[in-house]
């Protein structure tokens, strides 16, 4: 299975997904056409699911996600959340700036919907010397 990955731009995040169960999304979701930035993902997903590496780790870093990114991430959730329940070995980090509290209140909402034990990790700011 082939890599997916799609370069990150002001209104789309990264997304690398690698077919060893290696997966991150960084940056901001506000696409005017979300639904085209992320059926790609959301096939790549799918076909993954097939035959998933033994462990799975998806690495969220997202700054913001306008509502139709937000229902499409779920999507992708719940084909992880499928994997899991399948008996793989599925781990979701959920990183978020110590402020940003919405953001942090986002994940926790998605860990909810898609019943995958979520791990939050404060992202800690780089220090000036």
């Amino acid at each position: 299975m082939d890599h997916l990955v799609i370069a990150q731009t002001e209104q789309t995040p990264l997304v690398s997904f690698l077919s060893n169960g290696i997966m991150e999304i960084s940056g901001k979701s506000i696409d005017q056409d979300s639904v085209a930035f992320w059926q790609p993902v959301l096939s790549w997903v799918k076909a993954y699911s097939i035959q998933p590496a033994k462990k799975t780790c998806l690495n969220l870093f997202i700054d913001s996600l306008d509502t139709s990114s937000s229902s499409a991430l779920v999507e992708v959730l719940y084909v992880l959340n499928d994997i899991l329940k399948e008996g793989s070995d599925v781990h979701v980090h959920w990183n978020y700036e110590e402020n940003d509290l919405d953001m942090l209140e986002l994940g926790k909402d998605m860990e909810q919907l898609t019943q995958i034990g979520f791990e939050f990790d404060v992202l800690k700011p780089f220090p000036i010397a």
